[in-house]
């Protein structure tokens, strides 16, 4: 299947639409420059066979083996920790690009979603935790691809106001 839009949708209503159009029991994205270790794909795929709901890697467990410049990993170990402060997750890594999850779990969250763009990720992981899915995170080896569209200042602001956005929805749940 390709699926293909003439204009730019964001990263995460890209992922929205690709999910909604796909067809496995299991489904799962990997970022497009292989920063993390393909080694760790049969344990993406297997922690779904096993029974989670969703999986995910994490360059932020005490087993990751990380390479990455030391503003993106500052930014990153915020982001992360303002989320669990926040919002109440329990993950350490939102926003590494290497996902997987099982088909009906997703599609019964994807409608809640709002976010389109980088704070995608987050919003899902946050939303299935707070729905009671299972959900596993695992260390991975990941080195810094060295392009990236990740604006820092643009896109910390951004995210930060996801945040709040979601905090402030949560208040009145």
């Amino acid at each position: 299947m390709h699926l293909h839009s003439q204009e730019r949708q964001g990263r995460g209503r890209a992922l929205d639409r690709a999910f909604r159009a796909s067809k496995g029991e299991i489904l799962g994205y990997i970022d497009v420059d292989l920063a993390t270790d393909m080694k760790h794909l049969k344990e993406l795929i297997q922690s779904i066979r096993d029974g989670y709901d969703v999986a995910t890697g994490s360059r932020m467990l005490p087993q990751s083996n990380v390479e990455r410049p030391f503003n993106r990993g500052f930014a990153s170990r915020g982001f992360n920790f303002l989320t669990r402060l926040m919002l109440g997750s329990r993950l350490y890594d939102h926003q590494c690009g290497f996902k997987s999850f099982k088909r009906d779990s997703l599609l019964g969250l994807l409608d809640k979603v709002k976010d389109t763009h980088w704070f995608w990720d987050t919003e899902l992981l946050v939303r299935a935790q707070r729905a009671g899915f299972s959900v596993r995170e695992f260390p991975v080896e990941w080195r810094h691809g060295g392009t990236t569209k990740v604006d820092l200042k643009r896109d910390v602001i951004g995210m930060g106001s996801q945040i709040f956005r979601l905090w402030y929805e949560f208040l009145w749940d």
